[in-house]
């Protein structure tokens, strides 16, 4: 068996979706024969350093969930593999890469397969200088291709190494890292963008966060970002890309500005409250997109305190809207009002009083969200109880924010329909 070109024909033979999917099959049945043969001391004596390096990038590619070739069956015999390659190159299995390593595995494996990126978005500086570090780099200095999308098995060898990168090297390899995130980033196809959304979580999961911020790392990818947070319906990504996308901006923010006091603090953080007040206008009916923005409201209200005021009506608006969906209908829906719910404590929180100027039209889709749990179709769902629980936590902060007009609002539900508001009149201090 030639090791070199075992292994490169496992690389070659990764595909597209909607190719040959008995290959995956074959694909298993070589990693095990291959994890199997080099076990054998006798294999493993004349392959050198940098074949058991590239090797390495090759199992890992097939390591990494998320891609269509990455069954749970293939990650399993690929990490064996890995396993098996590991002791050659000094390392145990929950060892970090070293630089060499990590520099290798990228320049062979990564490096070639990105480039100038034709069509996709140039939002972001083709070359960049990182303040403070000495460090510079372009995209440009990468082929000119992007064979990654032929062979995105690129990608999932990055996320694996970059995933075991560590912390001090990352200023070495900030000119292999980084135009690979914003190449995918900024690209114009969804599935990239998640993929390069995920490997900058990784980066911004191991790096130093003052390193990132002083180096302006954390700023040239928070741009890069800024495209990912609009909603796209293709490809049934948009609920997950809008998920991810805020995910790291609100990451990036707290990393790029720490006092309330500074005026670029606020700024930025309004910049992210208003993209999620205009994608509730595109998102429609899609339950996984609402919830995915909702939940950026209680971060942001934690980030702004009663800054965040200056958004309620539309804030308010967004909530509410989404505690009029029929909660008995899908189980979805019910995550969507448990989430709705806890946006509005941390809004209450953050500022109470200005909350209680629309209390009427909190309490009109607390009412509905309410009602809907009591209908028989409810009664078989697990999360109805919760809803109901975080309900009435909502309605005792309102109540502590403003007993008179809330009282009121209260006593008027309960008369026209006892049975269904009963325990939320049993809320009400004894005097109301």
């Amino acid at each position: 068996m030639e090791y070199e070109s075992y292994y490169t024909s496992l690389w070659d033979r990764v595909q597209r979706p909607n190719e040959d999917e008995q290959c995956y099959g074959n694909i298993n049945t070589k990693l095990l024969q291959f994890s199997a043969a080099i076990g054998s001391t006798n294999n493993a004596k004349g392959i050198s350093r940098e074949q058991w390096i590239d090797s390495l990038a090759v199992a890992a590619s097939y390591a990494v969930p998320g891609f269509e070739w990455s069954s749970p069956e293939t990650r399993t015999l690929a990490d064996r593999w890995i396993a098996e390659i590991l002791p050659h190159l000094g390392l145990d299995t929950g060892d970090k890469l070293g630089p060499e390593i990590f520099q290798t595995m990228c320049t062979n494996r990564v490096k070639p397969y990105f480039g100038s990126r034709s069509g996709a978005s140039q939002s972001s500086q083709q070359s960049y200088v990182l303040m403070n570090s000495g460090v510079g780099g372009s995209k440009s200095l990468f082929s000119d291709t992007d064979r990654w999308r032929k062979q995105p098995q690129c990608i999932a060898t990055f996320t694996w190494a970059l995933r075991r990168i560590k912390d001090k090297d990352i200023a070495g390899s900030i000119s292999l890292i980084l135009p690979v995130i914003l190449a995918l980033v900024e690209d114009y196809d969804s599935q990239a963008k998640l993929w390069g959304l995920r490997a900058a979580q990784i980066l911004l999961d191991i790096g130093d966060a003052e390193f990132l911020r002083k180096s302006g790392i954390a700023s040239v990818v928070e741009k890069s970002t800024r495209d990912c947070l609009v909603f796209r319906s293709e490809q049934g990504l948009g609920a997950e890309l809008l998920q991810l996308g805020f995910e790291c901006a609100i990451r990036l923010a707290h990393i790029m500005y720490l006092q309330r006091d500074d005026a670029r603090y606020t700024t930025h953080w309004w910049m992210l409250v208003e993209r999620v007040v205009a994608n509730s206008m595109y998102v429609s009916d899609n339950i996984a997109a609402n919830a995915a923005l909702c939940e950026q409201i209680a971060p942001m209200c934690e980030a702004l305190g009663p800054a965040v005021a200056r958004y309620l009506r539309p804030l308010i608006g967004i909530l509410t809207r989404n505690l009029q969906s029929p909660i008995y209908l899908s189980p979805l829906i019910c995550q969507l009002h448990l989430v709705a719910m806890r946006q509005l404590q941390a809004l209450m929180s953050a500022c109470p009083q200005r909350t209680l100027l629309y209390s009427a039209e909190v309490i009109g889709a607390l009412a509905i969200s309410w009602s809907g749990t009591l209908h028989k179709q409810s009664s078989g769902m697990s999360d109805v109880a919760h809803a109901q629980e975080l309900a009435l936590s909502v309605l005792r902060q309102l109540i502590q924010a403003g007993p008179d007009d809330v009282c009121a609002a209260v006593t008027r539900l309960h008369e026209a329909r006892p049975d269904t508001f009963a325990k939320w009149k049993e809320m009400l201090p004894t005097s109301a």
